[in-house]
């Protein structure tokens, strides 16, 4: 989908119903890594249900390889801040890193 087509639909972020919609449209900008307009992007994280929105990405991360890496190394979200008053995705985001952290640790202890 081209920027235009995308600019086309952009009217149903602001829509309260189009709660799906907004889940869709900030997934797809996570996984390019930019959003083709910032304002809508940030719509999505800032209508009643920005919560719900926030933990179904979040959700979607953990059984998405591509969206999970996406989310880690994005520049247009920031991870921490998500994660940080969701403590219940903290260790599903971060066991890998505590396990490599544990090996490291015990390698180094022998």
């Amino acid at each position: 989908m081209c920027a235009e087509e995308m600019l086309m639909y952009l009217p149903r972020v602001y829509d309260p119903a189009a709660h799906a919609y907004r889940i869709r449209y900030a997934i797809a900008c996570i996984l390019r890594d930019r959003a083709v307009n910032e304002g809508a992007f940030n719509t999505c994280f800032q209508m009643d249900d920005a919560d719900e929105v926030i933990r179904t990405v979040l959700r979607r991360g953990l059984k998405n390889p591509e969206l999970k890496a996406a989310l880690e190394r994005s520049h247009v979200i920031s991870l921490v801040q998500w994660l940080a008053p969701r403590p219940e995705f903290w260790e599903a985001y971060h066991a890998p890193e505590m396990r490599r952290g544990a090996r490291c640790d015990a390698d180094g202890a022998t």
